[in-house]
């Protein structure tokens, strides 16, 4: 069996929320395969298991999920976990506790917002309730003149990290995601103007796309090496590589860690590069991160006519 890189999912499936393995350009319920798998009979794990509850209960191990994969290949099982209709994506973590996103973490992306490049990390957090999935629209409020896309890599929190020293922070990242940390620019410089938080500018609903994968953090050997591009309507706007980052993820997990306890499942957002710009309604968004794969997002004003989020039936568009 080719050892193709092994993407995890959330879906939405008969009214529930499910995990899905995507393996190549194939998509499987994870959910379904983990009810027939002998091998997690001690973990309690419920009907219906989320990525939530996998990480939870350390099953997102990359050994883990490929003897998962074998034991459902060699036991012909696969073809009847299989996707075959469109599938409504939902954002990687539906619930996660905190999302904190890492501000000018690119030298020339603080260089363009007439910001210093800062001697440490600069956090904020993101309402969880502004996360939606891939293909679901961004909506933009009539509160704000000008919302810009902010294409970023995250990754996810695999157990709880209080007092981390950076040479032990890699054994708390499950994985690796793609978030678009969608920003009410107008409100963010007003709100700075007035040494306000930033908070209200980067957490109305629709604003964290984030997806469609998480990728076990042993699937990608190096996160500080992966090219990042943002398209508007196909024109590239963003392009950049994470080896560029100020601070790396240890030195992200200790700094966060030491001033809060993290959580199975919270967000972590790296910041992103130069580039941006403002989105209109009737865009689409895309997000590609090397390895991870694409986030697509249509957008739509906050009233009027709406944009319908459209299943992706072509796995393979999702890289």
């Amino acid at each position: 069996m080719a050892e193709e890189t092994l993407k995890i999912f959330s879906f939405r499936r008969a009214g529930k929320e499910r995990a899905g393995l995507c393996v190549g350009s194939q998509l499987f319920d994870l959910s379904w395969l983990l009810c027939e798998w002998p091998g997690t009979e001690d973990l309690e794990l419920p009907d219906f298991p989320t990525v939530l509850h996998l990480i939870e209960r350390g099953c997102f191990g990359r050994e883990w999920l490929r003897e998962l994969w074998r034991f459902a290949c060699d036991g012909s099982l696969a073809e009847s976990a299989r996707l075959q209709e469109p599938v409504e994506f939902l954002p990687p973590i539906t619930r996660p506790q905190k999302i904190l996103c890492l501000g000018r973490n690119y030298a020339a992306h603080a260089q363009e917002t007439g910001a210093t490049v800062p001697e440490e990390p600069i956090f904020f957090a993101k309402a969880p309730s502004s996360l939606i999935g891939h293909e679901q629209p961004i909506r933009l409020p009539a509160l704000s003149k000008r919302v810009d896309h902010e294409a970023e890599l995250a990754f996810v929190i695999g157990k709880r990290a209080k007092g981390v020293p950076a040479e032990k922070a890699w054994d708390y990242v499950a994985g690796y995601t793609i978030v678009n940390d969608v920003t009410a620019r107008d409100l963010q410089k007003a709100d700075i103007d007035k040494a306000r938080p930033w908070f209200r500018s980067k957490s109305f609903d629709t604003f964290c796309p984030c997806g469609p994968w998480i990728v076990p953090r042993e699937e990608i050997p190096n996160p500080h090496s992966l090219n990042i591009e943002l398209r508007v309507n196909g024109e590239v706007r963003q392009k950049a590589n994470t080896a560029d980052m100020i601070f790396k993820i240890p030195e992200l997990v200790e700094y966060l860690s030491a001033h809060l306890t993290l959580e199975p499942g919270d967000i972590i957002s790296t910041g992103t590069p130069e580039g941006i710009s403002p989105l209109r309604p009737g865009d689409v968004v895309e997000v590609e991160i090397e390895r991870i794969g694409v986030l697509r997002n249509p957008v739509a004003a906050e009233s009027g006519p709406t944009a319908e989020a459209q299943p992706a039936s072509h796995p393979k568009e999702l890289g």
